[in-house]
């Protein structure tokens, strides 16, 4: 395998229990990638990034992560690749009976389990800094507005330094100037030679982090440039 490639899928298909809503998925992305998936609402971009990123299995066909198929990875090798890999969901996604501490504990208490309170307290104070929040963090998901639910789901995915992001819309619901806060640090995350793979409407999104397209259209890769 090139040791650049991140992902590879092979003839991939995803279905419901009766429709089939991605159809023979090929694709290979390299490390520091930048990638978009864009084409027509409801034609199956956000059901891809999930698959990618693991959070929905195929129906048929592989999804390969640095050479590994993520259907035979060890339990090792699956916590290896949560850690690698985070996404930034459309709704955000944070755990509803969380609060907005416990939200950001947990992934720090799966890949790090060997950091004391007082690290884990740093690196939350750290992230919460770095996407210039700083409500009280007793608050849970309902009492944020969208934006700051966006704002905490993108420090969630930033929080144990992966090496690739999957955001889908991940500035809707922020003002001009969270918006512009989210693309400075992903333009520093690119820089650092990382990878994302994403879904945006907004222009300037899109203009700004240019790269691969891949147009998906009836669950199919219709075109990629």
């Amino acid at each position: 395998m090139n040791d650049t490639q991140l992902f590879r899928l092979e003839n991939v298909y995803f279905s419901s229990s009766t429709t089939m809503l991605l159809k023979d998925i090929s694709l290979s992305i390299q490390k520091g990638d930048i990638v978009e998936l864009t084409g027509e609402s409801g034609q199956g971009k956000s059901l891809l990034l999930k698959v990618i990123g693991g959070i929905l299995l195929p129906s048929e066909g592989n999804v390969y992560f640095e050479g590994k198929n993520l259907l035979e990875m060890s339990e090792g090798e699956e916590r290896d690749f949560r850690k690698k890999v985070a996404m930034v969901f459309q709704d955000s996604a944070l755990w509803a009976n969380q609060n907005i501490l416990q939200n950001l504990t947990l992934p720090l208490k799966v890949h790090f389990p060997k950091l004391n309170k007082e690290e884990v307290k740093q690196k939350i104070s750290d992230v919460l800094d770095t996407v210039q929040f700083d409500k009280d963090l007793a608050l849970r998901p309902a009492e944020l507005s969208l934006g700051e639910q966006k704002k905490i789901a993108f420090a969630r995915a930033m929080i144990c330094s992966p090496q690739v992001l999957l955001l889908d819309e991940c500035t809707a619901s922020l003002d001009t100037s969270a918006a512009k806060l989210i693309r400075r640090l992903l333009k520093k995350f690119v820089k650092q030679g990382n990878t994302i793979i994403y879904i945006s409407h907004s222009s300037t999104f899109k203009r700004e982090f240019a790269g691969k397209r891949i147009t998906i259209s009836h669950g199919r890769i219709k075109n990629e440039v």
